[in-house]
């Protein structure tokens, strides 16, 4: 049986019409695997940088909160030392003026008497300094809660349950004399070693995000 010119020019019309649907079923197939494994780059590269991001910012809020602690430690210390300070100057001058014929009970009143502007400014100031400490905490609390929000889907509940379990920690209520703020302030310190260990593992899960 021969084959005829109009049997070989529809062969090769045929087979050109297969190759051609071929190369366009696969172009369209390599279109959106391309276009799958772009999005899927780019949601990686958008977690990364909320990682990044909220990493960044739990650092800030923790280095921002221990220098406000550090702050208002330092000057109600030096309130309370220039208080003292009066307080003996005090004792001395009535001791001066009023002899050896002076009461205890007179001598403390007559300290009281000179003391009183002192010890009202003194009152005004350290009311006004554990102010300002309680905005600037609440404001980093709050950041610090953001923060946390966005890493709980983003990173292994493991680390998650870490960061979570330290925030607890150091963001909670001291009783608010200088003692316990002096505490409150070691606390802060001793927490830097496990601080910047959670970061270190924050990182790498940004790495682990991109591919790295």
């Amino acid at each position: 049986m021969q084959t005829t010119v109009s049997d070989t020019y529809l062969s090769i019309v045929g087979g050109g019409l297969v190759a051609a649907v071929v190369t366009i079923v696969a172009n369209i197939f390599w279109d959106q695997k391309k276009q799958k494994l772009s999005e899927d780059w780019e949601f990686r590269r958008y977690q990364a940088n909320l990682i990044h991001f909220s990493t960044a910012g739990l650092m800030e809020a923790f280095f921002s909160a221990k220098s406000e602690l550090l702050y208002m430690t330092s000057t109600l210390e030096l309130l309370l030392g220039t208080l003292n300070q009066l307080t003996a100057q005090a004792d001395q001058i009535v001791r001066q003026q009023g002899g050896p014929q002076l009461t205890v009970a007179e001598l403390e009143q007559r300290k009281q008497q000179l003391l009183q502007p002192f010890q009202s400014f003194n009152a005004q100031q350290v009311t006004l300094r554990w102010n300002q400490y309680e905005q600037k905490a609440k404001e980093n609390h709050a950041k610090a809660e953001v923060h946390l929000t966005t890493l709980k889907h983003l990173v292994p509940a493991e680390l998650y349950d870490g960061l979570l379990t330290l925030f607890e920690r150091l963001s909670a209520p001291f009783v608010w004399d200088l003692p316990h703020a002096k505490e409150k302030l070691k606390t802060l310190e001793d927490a830097l070693p496990e601080i910047l260990e959670l970061r270190a593992k924050l990182f790498r899960q940004l790495e682990i995000k991109l591919g790295r």
